[in-house]
């Protein structure tokens, strides 16, 4: 705990590591033994992750379930580090006897991007539809926790903070006013219909705090956290999504990511995405609906795409689409032919 570091300074990321530490000790108290982590790699759920399983090093906790969703289309960066982190916390000696487990999520094969995008025909995602989300993620999420979560003993945590962004600072602020707790440094809500509990216990912590943390208290505990800056953010401006994102104009991430020499072989993903969203945007590239309006787009389109994904994929000697999901969109192009697809 806080006594392995130097004791003579107090910096301000260790109060709100104690003060983060003593809120999960209080949730204990109040029956929450079954702790569930949502992690996604990036700072703010590492840094949950630790200071919950730092806490249970000196408490006894029912079972951790530390829950990370694989959308298929993570930037291979954070992908790496994701998957490094979670091999740490099945592999660390220091972590054996914690009742830890584990999960590494994917979404359904039917839902997959590629199988709605090119088997489907489902246009780019973008704000007025934005059908990612819920199937990459919420879904496979969702259907996991129904299967581990324990009526009135399960609290999951989550690594959300005041300060993020404007949305997600209204969010926070209407849980309150519906009777969330959000004080003393913590954000607390419960939820009636599914009998847990939600806590952020980082959600007072500036983003400096969280650096701090990684940098200078988790690194001293063994966990992998003193090259995310460096080496995965490259610096402290970054917001990871997937790398396939058509939802944002620019894709200011990947063009980060990709300018550093050990990830410029990445370019061609983030091509490949301004390709997907070029093209999709001609009316051509379109199925009109009775209206008019422009709907799925055409098996012509989907065609060329796939190919060129396919090639993307040779070139770069990764797996970018699955055997599974290429079988099941050429089912999908089958029965649209039979019925009398363009």
């Amino acid at each position: 705990m806080v006594n392995k570091l130097n004791q003579r300074v107090r910096p301000r990321f260790l109060q709100r590591f104690e003060e983060s530490q003593t809120t999960l000790l209080n949730m204990l108290k109040r029956g929450y033994s079954h702790w569930i982590i949502t992690f996604s790699g990036g700072k703010d759920s590492t840094t949950t992750t630790i200071i919950a399983i730092e806490t249970a090093l000196i408490s006894v906790v029912e079972r951790i379930d530390v829950v990370y969703c694989d959308t298929e289309l993570e930037i291979p960066v954070i992908y790496q580090y994701a998957m490094s982190f979670l091999g740490y916390l099945k592999k660390n000696s220091r972590l054996t006897y914690l009742p830890l487990h584990v999960h590494i999520l994917r979404p359904l094969l039917n839902d997959s991007f590629w199988v709605c995008l090119l088997g489907k025909g489902y246009p780019p995602p973008h704000q007025r539809f934005r059908w990612c989300t819920r199937r990459l993620k919420i879904n496979p999420v969702k259907d996991a926790l129904k299967a581990i979560i324990q009526p009135n003993k399960t609290i999951i945590l989550t690594g959300v903070r005041f300060g993020e962004s404007r949305s997600r600072d209204i969010r926070l602020l209407n849980s309150c006013r519906r009777g969330g707790e959000c004080g003393q440094g913590v954000w607390f809500e419960y939820s009636p219909r599914l009998k847990v509990g939600y806590l952020a216990p980082i959600v007072n912590w500036s983003e400096c705090d969280v650096w701090d943390f990684l940098l200078y208290c988790a690194y001293k505990f063994g966990y992998p956290t003193h090259y995310l800056e460096t080496h995965i953010y490259n610096g402290r401006d970054t917001r990871f999504g997937c790398w396939m994102c058509t939802v944002v104009n620019q894709d200011k991430t990947m063009e980060k990511i990709t300018a550093q020499p050990q990830w410029s072989h990445l370019k061609p993903l983030l091509h490949f995405r301004q390709r997907v969203k070029e093209l999709s945007s001609h009316i051509e590239s379109r199925v009109l609906r009775p209206d008019g309006k422009p709907g799925r787009l055409t098996l012509e389109v989907r065609r060329q795409l796939l190919n060129e994904l396919l090639k993307l994929q040779r070139d770069l000697g990764m797996e970018i689409i699955s055997p599974e999901e290429v079988q099941m969109i050429q089912e999908y192009w089958n029965k649209e032919l039979e019925q009398g697809g363009v």
